[in-house]
């Protein structure tokens, strides 16, 4: 029997986690187009983009290929809590049940990228990278491809699945050529990228904890902590009040962040302050869509079809899950992808819908809330260790401690969301 090929656009996590998923099972041959180059052909410094916390939802779907968790494991920081910093030197801790991987985005591609040419052969794989994807055509089964140095290619294809991010190309081909809901929103928090690196000696922050510090009008910055000496996050504000075009210089820049988040600012150099200054503003943009396929042989998966805000960090933990979710409806229908694409859609949609809601309400801006968000979340501790099945744990520690659906999630804390919609 002749192997179906799948090709993938988008050679990100969810993409290269399928890519796994498929090879393990008979009868497919992969080949995976990605716009960037090559991450291990470039400069580590080159290719940090921004860290990502694998929690429960993530890790199940790592955990069903053997040492793939493992492997990503060895690459990532154990995180057992987050501190939220203040100016007052009172800071609050907020542990973890559970302890969460980060990582950079970009090692968790390399490693997923190690695994594959590590355990598949290229008559069985093939990861072309510099390649855009120009065009679909669902009736020829043909994809059009520019490599970097301009040269255009078509292909074909059995199958095809998009996981290619917030602004899929497969997506806006559907969108073009089909009815195929779809919206895109870009949402009102913008956010640039910071490196810092931990001193030898003097201010340490917990390399176990993500670190946050929020102020008045949406301004706010995480840190991820790489290892002992680095920690990756961003510094997110509003779009229409940005706070950072007023500033000219990396001195100023420096100023501002010692002055409005003291404790990170001890840690930034010069160097950083001017690399940030010069760093460009990134727009977050959400996806709502009303199915995730098209025909029998077309799949959208992740951020594709949902992405969300990270405000509380479940893209890359739903884009894994959509992955593991998928093989699974495969194993029912024994491969019949007539089958299984509609079946997808239909299970993960509410999930995706709910997944939003609670990406931009679950946790609030306004001060007196956040004080209720922290007693609801230890109060709720407390009551379930006492009353488990009669009392809920709070939304966040559901949404980061465990795999239960969103839409459950959504329905058992309905009424602070709702809160939270109000106060908006």
């Amino acid at each position: 029997m002749v192997d179906k090929h799948v090709v993938i656009v988008g050679a990100g996590p969810a993409g290269l986690l399928l890519a796994s998923y498929l090879l393990r099972r008979s009868g497919y041959r992969i080949t995976l187009y990605e716009q960037r180059s090559d991450l291990r052909l470039t400069p580590p410094s080159s290719n940090r983009t921004f860290p990502i916390s694998l929690q429960e939802r993530g890790r199940q779907a790592l955990r069903e290929i053997p040492g793939l968790e493992e492997a990503i494991a060895t690459q990532s920081t154990i995180c057992t809590g987050t501190i939220m910093h203040r100016a007052s030197g009172k800071n609050r801790v907020i542990p973890r049940n559970n302890p969460s991987l980060m990582l950079d985005r970009n090692r968790l591609v390399v490693v997923l990228l190690q695994y594959l040419e590590t355990h598949y052969d290229p008559g069985q794989m093939v990861v072309q990278f510099d390649h855009q994807c120009l065009d679909l055509n669902p009736l020829t089964q043909t994809l059009k491809f520019e490599h970097a140095d301009g040269e255009t290619i078509t292909v074909t294809y059995d199958y095809i699945v998009g996981t290619d991010g917030a602004s899929s190309k497969i997506r806006a081909a559907l969108a073009d050529q089909v009815d195929f809901p779809c919206e895109q929103i870009f949402i009102s928090d913008a956010y640039k990228s910071v490196f810092l690196n931990q001193p030898e000696v003097g201010l340490k922050l917990a390399a176990d904890k993500v670190h946050t510090w929020n102020l008045a009008n949406n301004l706010r910055m995480m840190l991820v902590p790489q290892g002992d000496e680095q920690l990756n996050g961003v510094l997110i504000f509003n779009i229409d009040h940005n706070p950072i075009t007023v500033l000219n210089t990396k001195e100023e820049m420096l100023s501002f962040v010692k002055e409005n988040f003291p404790q990170f600012g001890e840690l930034m150099t010069v160097d950083e302050a001017e690399a940030l200054l010069s760093r460009p503003v990134a727009r977050v943009a959400t996806v709502r869509c009303q199915r995730f396929h098209e025909g029998s042989n077309i799949l959208l998966l992740g951020d594709a079809v949902h992405a969300v805000s990270a405000a509380i960090g479940q893209g890359c933990n739903a884009a894994l899950q959509d992955v593991w979710v998928f093989n699974q409806i495969l194993d029912r229908h024994r491969d019949d992808w007539s089958q299984a694409l509609p079946k997808f859609s239909h299970q993960r949609i509410p999930e995706a819908h709910a997944l939003r809601e609670l990406s931009d309400y679950s946790f609030p801006r306004n001060r007196w809330l956040v004080a209720e968000f922290i007693w609801r979340l230890q109060i709720s501790r407390i009551f379930h260790r006492w009353f488990p099945k009669q009392v809920p744990l709070f939304l966040f520690d559901l949404i980061f401690d465990s795999d239960r659906p969103y839409s459950e999630v959504l329905r058992l804390h309905q009424s602070w969301i709702d809160k939270v919609k109000r106060a908006s």
